[in-house]
């Protein structure tokens, strides 16, 4: 077991930075033939034991997901998947549902309902970590899946408190921008929280946006 029991949020914010780091690493490679896509995965911190690469039994972190890899139940096109917000029209929905957050989304959630309520006894942070902020079909899919998961949480018993949070570090904390041409979308949470860090002297800032909480 390598994960590490945060001490604050020093833990916690090195930990982010980190995986910032490796989402950055994979999309460098992408501006090779053009703008680099949107590569995510998702930190559970459970009881403020936060994970390292394969951490499965008291804490997790997803694979990184690609862009265009996205299938499954939250590509919001799928007629036994999540149901399709009015909000969210069909072409936004075809266009983003190969985005990497529908597969990671998908990854959390199942284990969180196979192993995270279950091992939970405090709390538990979810955490979106991704080179851009996800488009406004994204955004639905992630209110979706916190849905869910409260869902989910009843079904198992479960009365720890959870967060669902977007984590990433653009320049601005939200950019409009148009999709196949018609489509127009926001990367990003307009009211997203700047977060400065100093980590060894390396200094920097991150935006984190929390979605209201259903519980």
């Amino acid at each position: 077991m390598s994960h590490t029991h945060a001490q604050g949020s020093d833990a916690r914010t090195q930990a982010i930075v980190r995986e910032l780091a490796v989402v950055h690493q994979l999309a460098a490679k992408d501006h090779q033939v053009g703008e680099p896509g949107l590569y995510s995965r998702i930190m559970v911190i459970v009881d403020g034991n936060i994970p390292s690469q394969g951490d499965d039994e008291s804490c997790y972190l997803t694979p990184v997901a690609a862009p265009r890899s996205g299938q499954g139940y939250y590509t919001l096109t799928r007629a036994d998947g999540a149901e399709r917000p009015a909000e969210i029209s069909v072409d936004e929905a075809k266009l983003s549902q190969q985005d990497s957050e529908v597969t990671t989304l998908l990854e959390a959630y199942e284990w969180m309902t196979g192993r995270g309520f279950t091992v939970a006894a405090q709390s538990i942070q979810v955490i979106l970590i991704s080179n851009i902020g996800p488009c406004t079909g994204c955004q639905a899919r992630l209110r979706i899946f916190q849905s869910d998961l409260l869902a989910a949480a009843k079904e198992a018993g479960s009365n720890v408190p959870f967060t669902v949070e977007s984590v990433y570090d653009t320049p601005e904390a939200s950019l409009d921008r148009t999709r196949g041409n018609k489509i127009p979308t926001t990367y990003g949470y307009p009211d997203a929280v700047r977060t400065p860090y100093d980590i060894s002297g390396r200094q920097g800032a991150y935006w984190v946006y929390r979605l209201p909480s259903l519980q």
